[in-house]
C-alpha cells in the first residue's frame, strides 16, 4: 500500500515538479544567455535596426525591424559577429554556471574577425577589455589585432610543419 502511494505521488506530483523546475531553470538560463548574446552582438554590430535573441532551442534569431531574418542574409562580418557574440555569451553563461571549472578564466578565439569591417575590428579592443579574463588566446591573420594584445607569437608554415618564427 505504501509503495503504491509513493509510486502514485512520484508520477502525479514529483515528476511534474521536476519538469516545472527544469523548464523554469532553462527559461532563466535562456533569458540570461540571450541578454549576453545581444550585448556582445551590439558591441560588434552597433546597428539599431538589427536585434538578436535566442529561441526556445537556444538558436540565434536575427530581427530587422519587425521581420525575422535568415542568417544567410547577413553580411560576412555580421555573420562572424553573430557567431562570436554567441560564443562569448555561451562562454560567460557556462563560466557563471560552472564557476569551479579550471578553464573559466581562459578564452581561445580562432579568427574572430574574419569578414569584419575596419570599424568592427576597432571594436574588438572594447570586446577584449570587456571579457575581463586572465588569459585570452587569439589566432588571427589580422595585423591590427596585434595592437590590442600584450604578447605575439608568429607561426610560419614550412611544408607540413608549423614553426615559431618570432615572439614579442
Amino acid at each position: 500500500s505504501n509503495l503504491l502511494e509513493l509510486s502514485d505521488w512520484i508520477s502525479s506530483k514529483f515528476l511534474n515538479l521536476i519538469e516545472f523546475t527544469e523548464r523554469s531553470v532553462l527559461i532563466s538560463l535562456r533569458l540570461e544567455f540571450s541578454k549576453l548574446f545581444a550585448k556582445w552582438f551590439h558591441m560588434l554590430v552597433p546597428q539599431e535596426s538589427l536585434q538578436v535573441q535566442l529561441d526556445e532551442s537556444f538558436s540565434p534569431i536575427i530581427i530587422q525591424g519587425e521581420i525575422e531574418m535568415d542568417y544567410s542574409f547577413l553580411s560576412g562580418g555580421e555573420r562572424t559577429a553573430a557567431a562570436l557574440a554567441y560564443r562569448l555569451a555561451l562562454n560567460q553563461t557556462l563560466n557563471f554556471l560552472l564557476s569551479k571549472i579550471k578553464t573559466n578564466d581562459l578564452v581561445i578565439l580562432d579568427e574572430p574577425t574574419d569578414g569584419f569591417s575596419e570599424a568592427q575590428i576597432d571594436k574588438m579592443r572594447d570586446v577584449f577589455e570587456e571579457l575581463d579574463v586572465s588569459q585570452l588566446i587569439i589566432v588571427s591573420h589580422e595585423q591590427k589585432i596585434e595592437g590590442f594584445v600584450d604578447h605575439i607569437i608568429r607561426v610560419k608554415k614550412q611544408g607540413d610543419l608549423s614553426i615559431i618564427e618570432s615572439e614579442s
